[in-house]
């Protein structure tokens, strides 16, 4: 996460914030950061950029993902 500036995490903080989900690259994989239904965020990792037809990340590529209950700021250094 070093690598991945403070200036960057908080822009990226702040888009979720304002629009309930970002997606980014970083250190070889595809980010994809969303406000959960019930509480925090969902983090998911992809190892590809590939997207279906509806513009959703395909699930074969997904590598890791799990909640983050705390704030936007937390989700984006979530699994990095």
């Amino acid at each position: 996460m070093i690598a991945l500036t403070k200036n960057k995490i908080n822009t990226l903080a702040r888009i979720l914030k304002n629009k309930a989900s970002v997606e980014f690259q970083y250190n070889g994989f595809y980010y994809e950061v969303f406000e959960s239904a019930d509480t925090g965020y969902i983090v998911n990792v992809y190892s590809d950029d590939k997207k279906d037809e509806y513009g959703e990340y395909l699930d074969k590529n997904c590598t890791d993902g799990g909640l983050c209950t705390g704030s936007a700021k937390d989700a984006i250094g979530f699994m990095l």
